[in-house]
């Protein structure tokens, strides 16, 4: 019995399902741009702050790279090497259409919020 190829019998297909999430979040995020950029210059500016406030209390870095970044040119490396991260996020930016430009901000502010969370647990409980 040949089963059309568009049949899921009643399961979502993956695929498609997955593509959905992914045109839901580039649509929010799309709505909500301006703020995204906003919290990417907070969690970048919170990451370097609790950054140097953890290696001042003797945490290390857990990124191998910054952490020999840090050690040989001091905590503003960590800045520079962030506005890079910002200028090729920006790049990007500049190439994407109007409507996919916002996942930009939010894939640089996600893991920086991230790093800003677990920055904040390590060193305030």
């Amino acid at each position: 019995m040949a089963i059309d190829a568009s049949d899921t019998g009643g399961v979502p297909d993956e695929r498609r399902a997955y593509r959905q999430l992914i045109d839901r979040t580039v649509t929010v995020a799309s709505r909500h741009e301006r703020w995204l950029w906003v919290l990417v210059t907070l969690s970048l500016l919170g990451d370097i702050a609790l950054t140097e406030l953890g290696l001042q209390q003797g945490l290390t870095e857990g990124n191998p790279v910054v952490r020999a970044a840090v050690a040989d040119a001091g905590i503003g490396m960590l800045g520079v090497l962030k506005v890079a991260a910002v200028a090729v996020g920006l790049t990007a930016w500049v190439a994407m259409s109007d409507r996919e430009r916002a996942v930009v901000p939010l894939g640089l502010a996600l893991p920086w919020l991230g790093a800003t969370a677990i920055n904040a647990t390590l060193l305030f409980g």
